[in-house]
């Protein structure tokens, strides 16, 4: 069964309160008759509706965009130079034109990694420089970095394994990427990366517990020899059931 696709509405808005289509020129809602506010979203100066939590246009949350925005200029983990946000597609990317590293938001990474949008993918290629990616800081750059947003020292960790790129998260705001380390993992993503990562760390772990149930096993054999009615054979035991559970 097809269904026909609801014609879009040039300009038109969601209500923050009940989600109706609104044309930005109204200033209440005509479902719910709440009264509107239109506002320029702090990221990409997209109108949005005043209540929303997110940008309709680039996913921004509202509420710590504004508070950044009055915080000043947001300096470079890297280098400390000044940041600057561009548009790139439906993101907002923060990027530093003297070092040529990216920090972008959870939502722009959720949309980067997790939606896989080719369009999206090719706009970010596009955009970004392409350079050599090295696993460690070059000698006299700083091993752990600031967010740019709140000061805290970002954690480091390895996006994916095979990737070999080693990316700063803050959990609260998110991720800086060293010049070149984008790129490469769009690449890696696009072309079924972190589904062969799953893949080689599944069989790592059904590996490790194959080595440990037969170690266990062997634990067990040698316990019985000693004391075949002993406590520590019953738990043995019960940890071989528990690993040969695991591995189906």
């Amino acid at each position: 069964m097809t269904l026909a696709a609801l014609p879009p509405v040039a300009g038109e808005l969601a209500c923050p309160h009940c989600g109706g289509g609104v044309a930005e020129t109204e200033s209440a809602c005509s479902y719910c008759s709440a009264e509107l506010l239109v506002k320029a979203c702090p990221r990409c100066l997209s109108r949005v509706f005043h209540g929303h939590k997110h940008c309709p246009e680039c996913g921004a949350e509202l509420g710590l965009a504004a508070t950044a925005e009055a915080d000043g200029d947001r300096p470079c983990p890297r280098c400390a130079a000044v940041l600057r946000a561009r548009r790139v597609g439906d993101i907002v990317i923060d990027e530093c034109g003297a070092c040529l590293g990216v920090f972008l938001d959870h939502v722009a990474i959720k949309r980067v990694v997790i939606d896989r949008a080719q369009s999206r993918a090719e706009a970010l290629l596009g955009a970004l420089p392409h350079t050599e990616v090295h696993a460690l800081p070059a000698a006299g750059q700083k091993m752990y970095l600031p967010c740019p947003v709140c000061r805290v020292v970002m954690n480091r960790r390895l996006f994916a394994t095979g990737t070999g790129v080693i990316i700063d998260v803050c959990r609260t705001h998110g991720t800086f990427f060293d010049a070149g380390e984008l790129p490469r993992i769009i690449d890696f993503v696009m072309n079924g990366g972190l589904e062969r990562a799953e893949r080689k760390d599944l069989e790592r772990m059904r590996e490790t517990a194959r080595r440990e149930l037969a170690q266990a096993r062997d634990a067990a054999r040698d316990a019985a020899r000693m004391h075949s009615a002993s406590p520590s054979h019953s738990r043995g035991s019960a940890l071989i059931d528990f690993l040969s559970g695991l591995l189906g």
